[in-house]
């Protein structure tokens, strides 16, 4: 979906192209708005963060170890024994400090294979307090699996490196990614794309049956200008994800759910400590306007349509479904003759309908809410699907969502019909919860009403937009938005920020471009 070119991002996971440059054009996340960083980068006041000193010498630790001086085993013990030290005094500090888990979201790039390069991200990282961080594995229609070790549709993000030499490849680096935050007591999830699978799978042989389709006959892209040459042969993971471009797929098309089952076993051989999940929806429509009409879902793909009129047994109802996805609507004439063709393929006479109009009003109104639930449980069945093999092998399973991604008013529902309060209750939930004000009283507002939603016994971890120490475009700061959710929901002891480009936007930048060495000053407290 394009738009206004300062307003074309629409939510957090399009702000990520913005924010890995240098500068941010204005972004969209649900309502919250993310412009240009802050001129002077704060450290603010995280818990459990690592002070000056020893930030200094372990940096230079690691520099000496694994970039200017890799040969030397001293070096090296050095560096290993202050990274264990530094372990042992967040798992203390997380213990007996809230919140016990404090993470945060990065993407990483081929340039992180660099010796040094990935370790300083992460002793970043640990240095700000973090326990935890989520690396995307799935998204903008590629995948973070050795080129040698794909067995999945979706390209490597390392295919350009390998092809120019820079890495072998069977090099994994997801795989070091985990061994790395291990080394430093900070839990690595994989985080992944659900349902948008990226431009590229438009352009993979046999899979058009399994594109989300509307009642138009569109996918998610068909009416985006957006020059397809451009984005064609893979390249579109390096151009700027917008909604616009994001394809999603058919929640019960059979060949969608293997794919993307494919990407999460070959993840999960890497043993993460979890995976979540995000865009686990329909597309978002651009208006904000709720939607009313059947022809605006997103289940008019053959197999989620044969799985509706399939899971309805009584024939007349079957076929005035039938009727109304066809044409939007139900009209006194569909319910007469529907009763008549009907009765007479049995041979009985037909039922006299005294008021048709009022059969036919209150059919439709029963039909829309057997459409829309069928739309959302098509979400469910899917990220339970996917996320099967996880939960075999006692992984842990997480959503990424809106909370008003579930919105229903008068029968009319936002047009993503994320359905995350139906989500099972072993997942956890990280709702984004990116409301803008200046006491961050509207983010423990969304955080309650997510609490209010979610079972007892499931994980409600908040994803705060912003950074340390200071009001980023409307959003307070970290410090700030925790304190007023855990004024109001005391109990909730997990907590992640997005993102770590907006902490560390010159790593992130580097990074980006191929430009990092290991040898970067380090980030100290200001």
């Amino acid at each position: 979906m394009k738009y206004q070119k300062a307003l074309k991002k629409l939510n957090k996971f399009n702000f990520l192209p913005i924010a890995f440059s240098t500068c941010l054009s204005t972004a969209f996340a649900g309502n919250a708005i993310a412009g240009t960083l802050p001129d002077k980068i704060l450290w603010g006041n995280p818990t459990c963060d690592v002070s000056t000193a020893e930030i200094l010498r372990k940096h230079e630790l690691r520099k000496s170890a694994l970039v200017t001086n890799s040969s030397n085993p001293a070096a090296q013990a050095q560096y290993l024994a202050i990274i264990q030290k530094h372990k042992s005094d967040l798992q203390a500090c997380r213990d007996r400090t809230a919140p016990q888990t404090q993470a945060t979201w990065i993407r990483l790039y081929p340039n992180d294979a660099k010796a040094g390069v990935l370790e300083d991200v992460f002793d970043k990282v640990a240095n700000r307090g973090y326990n935890q961080i989520f690396v995307e594995v799935f998204y903008d229609g590629r995948v973070l699996l050795p080129v040698a070790d794909n067995p999945t549709p979706w390209r490597s993000v390392m295919e350009e490196s390998v092809k120019a030499g820079e890495v072998p490849a069977d090099y994994d680096l997801f795989k070091k990614a985990i061994a790395i935050g291990k080394e430093r007591g900070i839990k690595v999830y994989g985080w992944s794309f659900a349902m948008n699978f990226g431009y590229g799978y438009s352009e993979i042989k046999g899979r058009s049956g399994a594109l989300a389709l509307n009642g138009n006959g569109e996918n998610s892209i068909a009416n985006t200008n957006f020059d397809r040459k451009l984005v064609s042969d893979g390249r579109a993971f390096y151009e700027d994800a917008y909604e616009a471009d994001h394809l999603f797929v058919d929640p019960y098309s059979a060949i969608a759910k293997a794919d993307l089952t494919s990407v999460v076993k070959a993840l999960m051989q890497r043993n993460p400590d979890g995976m979540v999940f995000d865009y686990v929806r329909y597309p978002t429509n651009l208006t904000g306007v709720l939607i009313d009409n059947v022809k605006q879902l997103w289940i008019h793909g053959q197999s989620s349509r044969s799985a509706l009129l399939n899971s309805i047994d009584n024939k007349n109802v079957r076929e005035l479904m039938a009727l109304y996805l066809q044409n939007g609507d139900l009209t006194a004439d569909d319910v007469v003759q529907t009763e008549k063709k009907l009765t007479e393929s049995i041979r009985v006479k037909p039922t006299n309908i005294k008021d048709a109009r009022e059969t036919a009003a209150i059919a439709k109104r029963l039909l829309w809410n057997m459409a829309t639930n069928h739309a959302y449980q098509g979400v469910v069945n899917f990220v339970t699907t996917i996320s099967a093999p996880l939960k075999q092998n006692n992984i842990a399973i997480g959503t990424v969502f809106f909370p008003n991604g579930n919105r229903v008013e008068s029968g009319k529902h936002e047009a993503r019909m994320q359905p995350w309060d139906r989500f099972p209750a072993y997942m956890e939930r990280h709702p984004m919860t990116y409301a803008l004000c200046n006491d961050g009283k509207c983010v423990a507002d969304q955080v309650s009403e997510v609490v209010r939603q979610s079972p007892p016994e499931t994980l409600v971890c908040p994803v705060l937009a912003g950074t340390w120490g200071q009001g980023f475009d409307g959003h307070p700061s970290f410090e700030k938005q925790m304190q007023a959710i855990r004024a109001t929901q005391p109990k909730i002891n997990c907590f992640s920020h997005f993102v770590y480009s907006w902490m560390e936007p010159e790593s992130d930048r580097l990074r980006k471009f191929g430009k990092a060495t290991g040898l970067e000053p380090a980030t100290i407290p200001n």
